[in-house]
């Protein structure tokens, strides 16, 4: 798992489009965050700093 740049915490990834029934699992464990179906470069997101990332 990546971590932050800034705060150094556990990054969690985030997902775009229409979700499976695994991931909206992953979503309620707090590991997944479901974005929504526009694309973005962003796949991971800080809730410490409550900034998106690009890796």
């Amino acid at each position: 798992m990546k971590n932050c740049p800034k705060c150094k915490r556990k990054l969690k990834r985030v997902f775009y489009g229409e979700p499976t029934d695994e991931m909206a699992i992953e979503s309620l464990e707090n590991e997944v965050i479901i974005g929504n179906f526009c694309q973005s470069t962003y796949n991971y997101y800080c809730e410490y700093c409550d900034e998106f990332f690009q890796f």
